[in-house]
């Protein structure tokens, strides 16, 4: 399989964000509708780990797939829910507990996960929880995380992770770098793909999708 290192899409939601959220998403249906058409096929399951507003899940079912994951906010797993049709597979419960359900074996994987600025002490994968703050304690909880993916993932299936660095005044955190290091534990990392938007958002002009490998039995 060939891996695009830079490829061109359209920045666009295909539903309004609820209420109870930003519509500032950098999440857009076009980087999931890219990787399904060319990674999987009708019938396919597809997980996501950090379902949020239910890009990946919304699209998968648009185009056939099954979708699958996990959404620890409950009013993020209600909305998301309350729309689909294969609702039952989606979990109210942190990605982190993913092996005490009895899943299927995934056919591919894409999600963009929490991030977190390093010079930040607020941990999102644990809720901001001070015993838990600091950014190596994220990208160990992410490592984790990774880490019961490749086991619920099929052998050689694909995992798509969608990442931006950040940048806060003179802070600067190399997250698609970090995400890299801390899924190629489990998984082979096998090509980045850079994204640049067709209407680009103000500061926002491109984005990064790294695309592992499930090599584990």
């Amino acid at each position: 399989m060939t891996f695009a290192p830079f490829i061109t899409l359209p920045f666009a939601h295909e539903r309004a964000a609820p209420p109870f959220s930003s519509d500032a998403d950098k999440y857009p249906d076009s980087v999931v509708r890219y990787f399904l058409d060319r990674y999987t096929k009708k019938g396919d399951r597809v997980f996501d780990p950090f379902m949020g507003l239910g890009t990946t899940a919304f699209v998968a079912e648009d185009m056939g797939r099954i979708p699958y994951g996990f959404e620890h906010d409950r009013e993020r797993f209600e909305w998301v829910a309350g729309q689909l049709e294969h609702w039952t597979h989606i979990h109210n419960d942190d990605a982190a507990n993913m092996r005490k359900y009895a899943l299927p074996k995934m056919d591919f994987a894409i999600t963009s996960p929490p991030y977190m600025p390093k010079h930040h002490k607020w941990n999102p994968l644990y809720g901001g929880d001070p015993a838990k703050a600091g950014y190596d304690k994220y990208l160990s909880r992410m490592a984790y995380i990774f880490k019961a993916l490749a086991q619920t993932m099929k052998r050689n299936s694909f995992v798509v992770v969608h990442a931006d660095n950040l940048y806060h005044g003179p802070h600067y955190t190399p997250l698609v770098r970090d995400l890299g290091l801390a899924a190629e534990k489990s998984m082979a990392l096998k090509a980045e793909t850079t994204i640049k938007w067709e209407n680009p958002q103000a500061d926002y002009t491109h984005t990064h999708c790294l695309i592992f490998k499930n090599t584990q039995k």
